[in-house]
């Protein structure tokens, strides 16, 4: 009895230390806004959880690029635009503080996502993680730098959101609202007619949003991510 009660216990040790990821990921979405004549780079931190060196890999799953943008995958280095998988490794207790998506708008307006699985080769099935990187970047002459003082420049709230949002924009430069989901989708366009106006977004799933403010020339003014919660 005593035995069949080790054998059921060590077991069940060993199954719980295989279902334990030997790695961590510090976020699932990590999105960034710049300009168009720079690349804007989301990044995240991997860790290394264990006392040995790990085979990693990551592969592309979705992209989704405004037409000129390139994206590229940095580890511990950065690939060209057409390496979609790569492996690496991590070395015991490694914390590597700077993996990332460089994208390059390469002088375009525009907005980008790149989705991502990374896992231990040894263990895929219990380690894989999906993770989602985001984008968008604007002229020079749209940026914050154009806005008296950052707190006048256009806002959307309440953040989170539950059926509607609200646009704040005491210059009135914004006349359309864009809104994607994470892989980059357009879920909803909003034309604005004045400040402070309730839009309904009831409808909208639950989840990580990115919200275009463009204006009359269709320019971006600014991007805004929000949170969306359905009661």
């Amino acid at each position: 009895m005593n035995k069949t009660i080790l054998i059921t216990l060590f077991l069940l040790t060993a199954i719980l230390a295989q279902a334990q990821s030997s790695f961590h990921v510090s976020n699932d979405y990590a999105s960034k806004q710049g300009r168009i004549d720079r690349e804007v780079a989301p990044a995240i931190v991997l860790r290394n959880l264990t006392g040995k060196t790990l085979d990693m890999r990551w592969e592309v799953k979705k992209t989704n690029l405004s037409q000129g943008w390139q994206a590229v995958v940095c580890d511990h280095q950065c690939y060209t635009a057409l390496v979609s998988k790569k492996g690496f490794v991590l070395k015991p207790n490694e914390v590597l503080h700077d993996f990332k998506v460089s994208f390059r708008p390469n002088g375009k307006e525009g907005m980008g996502n790149l989705e991502l699985l990374i896992y231990d080769v040894n263990n895929r099935k219990g380690t894989e993680q999906r993770v989602t990187f985001s984008a968008s970047a604007q002229s020079t002459h749209a940026s914050f730098n154009s806005f008296p003082k950052e707190s006048n420049a256009p806002k959307i709230y309440p953040n989170p959101a539950i059926e509607y949002i609200q646009l704040k924009d005491d210059f009135s430069r914004v006349k359309l609202i864009e809104i994607y989901n994470v892989v980059g989708r357009k879920m909803q366009k909003i034309t604005v007619n004045h400040s402070n106006e309730k839009y309904d977004i009831s409808r909208l799933p639950r989840g990580i949003y990115m919200i275009r403010m463009l204006d009359s020339k269709g320019h971006i003014v600014r991007t805004q991510r929000i949170s969306k919660y359905n009661p």
